[in-house]
């Protein structure tokens, strides 16, 4: 799991955060985590914040549609927009 102080508002340096903008998706959730500076918190739903605190995130933001009642989902659609941080798209790609 990469961190890093990816907020254009924080210039510490220290991996409180994560690098860029991820996205997540599971079922009909999609998550979209953005670094956060030092001192926000983790701006997001409890079940969520379970993983990102064992992930070692201390700042956060997010974004959530569809059905994040479903928690398994919602879980799922995090942790696999924290695996994304180490995934790498060529410009041609985009």
């Amino acid at each position: 799991m990469r961190r890093g102080c990816g907020s254009w508002e924080c210039s510490c340096g220290e991996p409180h955060s994560i690098p860029f903008k991820v996205e997540g998706k599971a079922g009909s959730v999609r998550v979209t985590l953005l670094p956060a500076p030092k001192g926000v918190g983790l701006v997001i739903g409890d079940s969520a914040k379970v993983v990102l605190r064992l992930a070692g995130i201390k700042d956060i933001w997010s974004r959530t549609k569809g059905e994040t009642r479903t928690t398994v989902n919602f879980v799922k659609a995090v942790y696999e927009a924290l695996k994304n941080t180490y995934k790498f798209k060529h410009p041609k790609d985009w």
